[in-house]
């Protein structure tokens, strides 16, 4: 477990060429590093994975359709290699629909394969086969390529029919540093992960459910113990997220709460990592 840096914004642009610290994994092949994003989207989530050599991935969008296309344009994305939706859950994939109407040649589309009869998820659905890209469903024990980069999906290992349950996790590392991306898995997704023995100890959680209580149990803590939690919620949340339970359980488990909806970067919360590091990048 490594401890974090903390870095002035000012910095976001060298870091984002720099990440190429040589990392030796123990086949010895060069390992880089990558930059995360965790977009401000309100009630919703929106994680958006950059490596080094520049390729992307953008795990969920969020609600709003306006807000996702305006985060990207602030960050400067002009193309998307790949997008993932969690789980068909509006404050995930109605960002998406945004992001498949936009021109950024998509070529590969994830998802955990359950479907749902809400007019957003239609929607997707239509709009990923006109965009022509490759979709592709994944479960536990399946590895997603980003460049350089392998993803490793830990969860789901089968369909329950609970759409939050269901939710796609994330584990996307290099060298020493880890992250875990948990949608909105709740406690018995966190239970199935830790009865398969797929977690490890993790730099960087993105809590699972905005916060909920119904999610980040001890025992999941216990397990992963990262160094960072970030909580993707709006502000002043309709559902009280994050829930006190759950901000409890963080503080118990020395965890440094982030909150995409309180942070001084109006474009969320930014991560970087070299692959030995993770740097906290901070407004000035």
């Amino acid at each position: 477990m490594l401890r974090n840096l903390r870095l002035p914004i000012a910095l976001v642009a060298a870091l984002a060429f720099a990440l190429a610290g040589a990392c030796n994994d123990s086949t010895d092949s060069v390992e880089r590093g990558f930059t995360i994003h965790f977009i401000d989207v309100g009630q919703g989530d929106a994680t958006l994975i950059t490596t080094e050599g520049g390729e992307r991935l953008l795990v969920d969008g969020g609600r709003s359709k306006s807000r996702i296309i305006d985060r990207l344009n602030a960050l400067g994305v002009a193309d998307l290699d790949a997008i993932l939706a969690t789980h068909a859950d509006a404050d995930h994939i109605a960002g998406l629909v945004a992001v498949l109407e936009e021109d950024y040649q998509i070529e590969r589309i994830y998802w955990n394969g359950q479907t749902s009869g809400t007019q957003t998820f239609g929607n997707f659905m239509d709009l990923w086969d006109e965009e022509g890209s490759e979709v592709l469903v994944v479960s536990r024990g399946d590895t997603i390529s980003l460049g350089e980069l392998t993803i490793r999906v830990l969860h789901p290992g089968g369909l329950t029919g609970d759409s939050n349950v269901d939710s796609i996790v994330l584990l996307v590392g290099c060298g020493t540093v880890d992250v875990l991306l948990t949608g909105d898995a709740e406690i018995p997704s966190e239970e199935s992960m830790i009865d398969a023995g797929v977690l490890i100890e993790v730099d960087v959680l993105k809590v699972g459910h905005h916060g909920s209580r119904t999610a980040t149990s001890p025992e999941f803590l216990e397990a992963i113990q990262p160094e960072y939690g970030v909580i993707s919620a709006g502000l002043n949340s309709q559902y009280g997220h994050p829930h006190t339970e759950t901000l409890e359980a963080l503080n118990a488990a020395e965890v440094q709460v982030l909150l995409t909806d309180t942070t001084p970067d109006p474009d969320g919360v930014t991560l970087t990592t070299d692959c030995s590091n993770v740097a906290l990048v901070e407004l000035p």
